[in-house]
């Protein structure tokens, strides 16, 4: 229970900072990658502050995976996602 708390902080660390203007996304990515990536972490934030929503809205999380699944090589990253998805879902 402990780690999983220490991994919940250091997530909410991580989205507040990109918010803030704190950290950045690295590397090279097409705009669209980027604008993506950039509303799945203000999704992320929404999370942060309002907890009781549960989860991100499903059309974020949509948006960011279809707009990866364009580029092949972010076709790996969208497999784990995707991976992701179905085992948290119990699939």
């Amino acid at each position: 229970m402990e780690k999983k708390e220490i991994t919940k902080q250091y997530y909410e660390s991580l989205i507040n900072d990109y918010v803030d203007g704190k950290a950045r996304i690295k590397g090279d990515h097409p705009e669209d990658v980027h604008k993506a990536i950039d509303s799945f972490f203000h999704a992320g934030k929404m999370l942060v502050d309002h907890p009781e929503i549960g989860s991100i809205p499903s059309e974020y999380v949509e948006k960011l995976i279809s707009t990866l699944a364009q580029h092949p090589e972010y076709h790996p990253l969208v497999a784990d996602l995707i991976g992701i998805l179905n085992d948290g879902r119990g699939e």
